[in-house]
């Protein structure tokens, strides 16, 4: 009886989050979520990186580039607007993950290009459950990955999170083998890439839910009219340099 009211209590706590978190967590995801100089270029470096490494069948530097990737603060800021059901984010957000997968795959669809490739690299089984299994892999990613933003004590597993995420990796494969042609295998691996972005954005949408950030709604607005207001005063000031 003990035991099951211990269980209880600690699902309890689980679920429970403070005012205070929930609005440190929308400012910090809109912080690093920023499209900045900094974000292109650890964008670019990370896509270079994870190219290599697969080229490389190097997974140390695959690994490595995957935490270097900026994309999963987005992904989550994306997830929550969606749960609150913010459209002026989610259409901002979307537009950025957007471009970030396009810069993904044009830069490695270049660097495979320029250098060539190993076509027995880095194989992935081509088949359904594989996708399948890299969605389940997702959701639980995307589940992970809100829980530490949400929670100061578990901000320590966010670097864990960010390799379990498989999206840059299947974006650079897709150049590569788009590169050589090979429209099978693109096909393949965008179907993985669709799949870890479904997962992620499910996961994450779940666990806002769950943690009652409706009450977040007017926060979330007041913070992406700042980030509107911030990106045209950069407008404005490329202007009057050019």
């Amino acid at each position: 009886m003990t035991n099951g009211k211990i269980k209880t209590a600690d699902k309890q706590k689980l679920l429970k989050i403070t005012k205070y978190e929930q609005y440190r967590t929308v400012e910090d995801l809109f912080k690093r979520s920023q499209a900045n100089t900094a974000y292109y270029m650890l964008l670019a470096l990370s896509s270079i990186i994870i190219t290599a490494g697969l080229m490389l069948n190097n997974v140390p530097i695959v690994i490595g580039g995957m935490l270097v990737a900026p994309v999963l603060t987005p992904l989550l800021l994306f997830g929550l607007a969606f749960a609150i059901a913010e459209f002026p984010v989610i259409k901002r957000v979307g537009k950025l993950m957007a471009f970030s997968f396009a810069i993904i795959l044009v830069i490695s669809f270049f660097f495979a290009i320029i250098l060539g490739h190993n076509r027995q690299f880095f194989e992935i089984q081509n088949s359904l459950e594989t996708a399948l299994l890299y969605f389940v892999v997702a959701v639980a990613s995307g589940v992970a990955g809100t829980f530490a933003m949400t929670r100061k004590e578990l901000s320590e597993v966010f670097p864990g999170v960010a390799v379990a995420i498989s999206l840059v990796p299947p974006l650079a494969l897709m150049g590569i083998w788009l590169s050589d042609l090979n429209y099978g295998l693109v096909k393949f691996y965008l179907l993985v890439f669709l799949f870890n972005l479904f997962g992620i954005l499910v996961g994450s949408v779940g666990v806002f839910s769950m943690l009652g950030f409706y009450r977040t709604k007017g926060a979330v607005k007041k913070k992406e009219k700042e980030e509107v207001e911030l990106i045209e005063k950069r407008k404005e000031e490329k202007k009057e340099k050019n």
